[in-house]
Parts: structure tokens; C-alpha cells; sequence
């Protein structure tokens, strides 16, 4: 109810606060960790598109992140985080020949001295393509209208449109010039400090000439092409170059290494194109700490563990693991790859809000499958075997783990039906082959292990739904990811209870909030059970809050459910009637 408005003033008006309704959490968004061409480092990145992802990180045909994450768009994926990793030092130690760099180059000033870094704005040797070129140019221009003498700090002009602080300004007639850094510009006036003096007489009649002195910036790579005009050396300039540059380029960044060149000699010098260098990858030496990377903490985490502040990230998948068994085949590159993919379980065991999608050595021998199954036990993670071809977007057919596929196809099930169906028996996009065809035999064998195999049925299509638990009660992908979902749905739904009475007020709106949340998601199906009762049941009472509970301010809400179980095994009796009257 409004407050009774009447003559001006204040008047309160009192609501009181409700608890809205619950509602299901996405559980379609995949977190990536891998190698890439270009990008941000150990910094996690939402992407929203392939094209999207191939501007951010380009396209690197040499590992398997780039083609997974076209896999996840096309198979119906939406939306992604990606953590590009590259081998880079972890204690403060300097980068060596092995670790991934910047391509650069430095520009001199007009004294020969290092006036601008110019940097490619990521790691790699992307940026060895890069070419660069400054030339020197005016802007604004006006005449002296009063007589400026030695030591003066401020000039009258004609106009003062275009001038700006910070700017480098050059004051001359026919003999003679200064040079000062503007602090101030008016309506007929500029002012500047006195570190910028003037050391002769200027004189009205001269004429006497002001103009902007300033460089522009050329960049380009391939068919990219970047042009920065009017930028300044002067940090208190809105055209300061390496400000302009960090906020306005795609393709570098500028560090200004504070040349003691005075104006305008501390100005870059002008060059033709030319092109960075010395930039590298850091691939080749990558490690399982690389990608694992680091958590000191918010605001200092890298690789995988950046992760951890990513709350949207409902599946966990990083195909570029299997770069050590490409490498190193055997126990060693094993043993690596193992480390990578033993972090993302007990990310996600820890975390329990997510899924890890796990992938098995491309080979063709069953019991190394087998074998590598064996060594999780969680229902927190599935396994995928063989790889798959893919028709890629540069039209050539990649072979590539089956995570980022299956991620895919967690969402576009997740989208069509719901977090409760198996994400099993559809059709993977623009598959062309499987790495093994798997028999009938070694199928149901692989099935028991707990292997969820992509076979040639209708097409390509992942044959399977299991976790890694040895757990009756979580063999399924869709029933724990139906209770991630739950678990995410409730905690965010039930904020609103924090720092409310503990009393039986609160309990009833617990009950009722979540009750009907439950009972939504029983009507799509998502429950096993004839009837509700059946199926789910919610209990926050005086029983499960008894008062020495509510003493220690803790609030308790049992939930149960019966999730409902996929169909793996259709049996059909068939009889044969040899005859008679019925």
C-alpha cells in the first residue's frame, strides 16, 4: 500500500520483504582449459559464438582446444568460459627461451634513446606478423595575439579550438621555436608548467604561429588493419598513446619506457612498416602445473583453479590434456596427463556444482581404456572413448577427444529436454568417423567399465550415460547433474532466508518456496514416482531444527527425491503361437 500523499514532504512508505519463487539453474555452460594461438592468459573469458571465440584466440589447428570449442558450438553448446594456458613462470623468475612471450619492438625517439615499447596484447607468435609504423603529423593550429616573453607561462591566441591538456605544443615565427606541454586551456588562453619553459621573446606581429605537434600509429596484421592519430607522449593527455592504444587496439599495447629526451624529442621517430618480434608460444614446453595453474586466492588464480570464481561453469573439459600422450607416449606422458585430469575431479568433488567431462588415450587397445577408467571413482565426472573426426571449419577432417563434443551435447540436451534426460543417442554434428569402430561385444564391456562410447548408429552418437562411480546411485550422468542442479537452483533461490528468524514463519516460507520448486520440476517429468508423494518430500520443521541448532544460528531443510532412471536396456519378449483356437 502507497503512503497517503498530501502536502509536499517525505512520507515513508513500508513494504515488506518476500521470497520469490526458484527457479532451475543453468547447468548448460562449459568451462575450457587449453592452448591457444593468441588470447588472455590464465584469465578465465566468456565466449558466446565460435566466431567470437577464433577473434579472441584465434584458430591453432595444432592442439585441440580450438576444434573441441567449434565441436561445443555446433552441437548445440551457448556459451563457454576459456582459460588459455601456456608454459610461463610460476616464482617471479624471469622468461626464458621456453617460456611464452609477447612479440615486440622498441621505438627510439628523436635522441636515439628507447622512447615506446610496442607489445602484441597476448603471448605468442601471432605476433611476429605484426607490423607497426609511426609518422609525425600536426593538429590544431592558431596565431599569437599578445607578445609572449622569456619565462612566461601562458599565451593569448585566436582560438583555442582543438587544443587540449597535455598536448605538445610548438610556439615559432620565422627564426626561432618552443616547445611546452599544455596544463590549461581557455577560452583565448593556454597555459603551460614550468617544465616546459620559454627560453626566447615571441612576438605578436611576427607572425608568430601555435600549433599541435603529435604521431600516429599504423598497425596492421594480414587483413586487419588499425590506425591511431593525434596521440601524445604526455600522461596527463586524453591522447596519451599508451592509454589510447590499451583501450582501443585488438592487435598490441604500448609501454612507455620514460625516455629523458626532452620535448618534442621524446616523440617516437618516424619508421616504415615493421614488423614485431620474439614472440613465442610456450607450448612446447608446457606442463600439468601450466594448466592446473594456481590459487593464492581471489585475484591471484591461474589456469584451471581460475575456474573457481567462474559460479556459471556447470562442466569442466579440457581436451588438450591428452597433448602429453601425444608427446610422451607411455608411463611418463600418462603420468602427466593423469595429474591434469586428477585436478579436474577434485575441483569438481570439492566444488560440487559441476561435471567433469573426462577423455581416454586416443588408442585402439580396449584394455588401456579399461585401464585408465579404473583409476577414478567419482559421480563427478564421465569418460568418452574413441576420438572423433570432425568436419572443421577450414574443411579439413580433425581428430579430436570427445569432451568438447559431449559438452555440446550436455547442452543442447540440457536446452531441448532438461538436465534429467540422458545425454546419450544423438546425433554428434558433422562427425564424419570414430578413431575405433567399437563391437557389439566390446561395447557392453566397455558399458560395464563405465566407458561411455560414440558408435556408429544412425550416424555418430555417444552410446552411453555412466559416471566414473563404483555408487549404484550415481552411475548416471543426468541423475547427478539433476542434483547439481538442484543443489545450485536452491542455494541461489534460498539467499533471501540468510540472517532471517530461525521460527517456524521462516520454515513454512522454506517449505513452500521449495515444495513448489520441486513440484514444477515433477510435472516436466525430471522425478520418478506415480504421484508427488512419491517422488520428493520437504521437511523444515521443529524436528530437523531443534533449538540447540537454531542457537548456533543454523537453519536445516531435508529434501529427498527419486530421480527417474534412464532406459539403458529395452526388452522385448517376443512369443511365437504355434496355433489353436485362442
Amino acid at each position: 500500500m502507497g503512503p497517503d500523499l498530501r502536502p509536499p514532504g517525505v512520507y515513508p512508505a513500508f513494504a515488506e520483504p518476500s521470497a520469490t519463487g526458484l527457479s532451475r539453474a543453468d547447468t548448460r555452460v562449459a568451462g575450457f582449459v587449453g592452448v591457444a594461438q593468441r588470447g588472455p592468459l590464465d584469465e578465465p573469458r566468456r565466449i558466446t559464438s565460435w566466431d567470437e571465440f577464433v577473434e579472441v584466440y584465434g584458430y591453432d589447428p595444432a592442439h585441440y582446444l580450438t576444434h573441441s570449442i567449434e565441436a561445443f558450438f555446433r552441437n548445440g553448446g551457448q556459451t563457454c568460459w576459456v582459460v588459455r594456458v601456456a608454459h610461463i613462470p610460476r616464482d617471479g623468475s624471469p622468461r626464458t627461451i621456453d617460456h611464452a612471450t609477447c612479440a615486440e619492438l622498441v621505438a627510439i625517439d628523436d635522441w636515439n634513446k628507447p622512447g615506446l615499447r610496442v607489445l602484441a596484447n597476448s603471448e605468442g607468435r601471432w605476433g611476429n606478423h605484426i607490423w607497426v609504423s609511426f609518422q609525425h603529423s600536426t593538429g590544431a593550429s592558431a596565431l599569437l595575439t599578445q607578445d609572449v616573453e622569456v619565462g612566461a607561462g601562458v599565451a593569448q591566441v585566436s582560438t583555442t579550438r582543438g587544443f587540449r591538456v597535455g598536448a605538445l605544443v610548438r610556439i615559432y615565427d620565422r627564426e626561432h621555436s618552443d616547445y611546452v606541454i599544455l596544463t590549461e586551456v581557455g577560452e583565448r588562453s593556454l597555459r603551460w608548467g614550468a617544465s616546459t619553459p620559454i627560453n626566447r621573446p615571441h612576438r605578436a606581429a611576427g607572425p608568430t604561429h601555435v600549433e599541435v605537434l603529435e604521431f600516429d600509429l599504423h598497425v596492421s596484421l594480414r587483413d586487419r588493419r588499425e590506425v591511431f592519430k593525434g596521440l601524445q607522449m604526455h600522461p596527463s593527455s586524453r591522447r596519451y598513446a599508451p592509454r589510447v592504444i590499451g583501450q582501443e587496439s585488438r592487435l598490441i599495447r604500448l609501454e612507455d619506457l620514460e625516455s629523458r629526451s626532452p620535448p618534442p624529442h621524446n616523440m617516437p621517430e618516424p619508421c616504415p612498416p615493421t614488423k614485431l618480434a620474439a614472440g613465442r608460444d610456450g607450448a612446447e614446453q608446457i606442463t600439468p602445473e601450466d594448466f592446473i595453474g594456481h590459487d593464492r586466492g581471489p585475484g591471484d588464480r591461474a589456469g584451471m583453479l581460475s575456474l573457481l570464481s567462474v559460479d556459471e561453469v556447470s562442466q569442466l573439459v579440457c581436451p588438450d590434456a591428452m597433448v602429453f600422450l601425444d608427446r610422451q607416449p607411455g608411463p611418463e606422458g600418462e603420468l602427466k596427463t593423469q595429474r591434469v585430469q586428477d585436478t579436474m575431479v577434485d575441483l569438481c568433488e570439492n566444488l560440487k556444482d559441476r561435471f567433469a567431462i573426462l577423455d581416454c588415450p586416443r588408442t585402439r587397445d580396449i584394455e588401456v581404456v579399461k585401464r585408465w577408467r579404473r583409476r577414478v571413482d567419482s559421480s563427478y565426472a564421465a569418460f568418452y572413448w574413441p576420438w572423433v573426426g570432425v568436419m572443421a571449419s577450414d574443411g579439413a577432417v580433425r581428430r579430436i577427444p570427445p569432451s568438447g563434443i559431449m559438452a555440446g551435447i550436455y547442452a543442447r540436451r540440457d536446452a531441448q529436454d532438461g538436465v534429467h534426460q540422458a545425454p546419450a543417442n544423438v546425433p554428434v554434428a558433422d562427425a564424419v568417423d570414430v578413431s575405433v569402430p567399437v563391437t557389439e561385444d566390446d561395447l557392453g564391456v566397455l558399458n560395464t567399465e563405465g566407458v561411455n562410447v560414440l558408435r556408429l548408429a544412425r550416424g555418430i552418437r555417444p552410446w552411453g550415460a555412466r559416471t566414473a562411480s563404483s555408487d549404484p546411485r550415481w552411475r548416471y550422468v543426468n541423475v547427478r547433474r539433476l542434483f547439481i542442479m538442484l543443489r545450485r537452483s536452491i542455494e541461489a533461490g534460498m539467499a533471501w532466508a540468510v540472517f532471517e528468524h530461525n521460527q517456524e514463519k521462516t520454515w513454512e516460507s522454506v517449505r513452500e518456496l521449495v515444495s513448489a520448486f520441486l513440484g514444477d520440476l515433477y510435472q516436466k517429468g525430471m522425478f520418478a514416482g506415480g504421484k508427488p508423494e512419491d517422488s520428493y518430500f520437504v521437511k523444515c520443521d521443529a524436528e530437523t531444527n531443534p533449538p540447540e541448532a537454531v542457537a548456533n544460528g543454523i537453519l536445516t531443510c531435508e529434501i529427498g527425491i527419486a530421480p527417474a532412471i534412464p532406459a539403458e536396456f529395452i526388452v522385448i519378449s517376443v512369443m511365437q503361437n504355434t496355433g489353436g483356437a485362442d
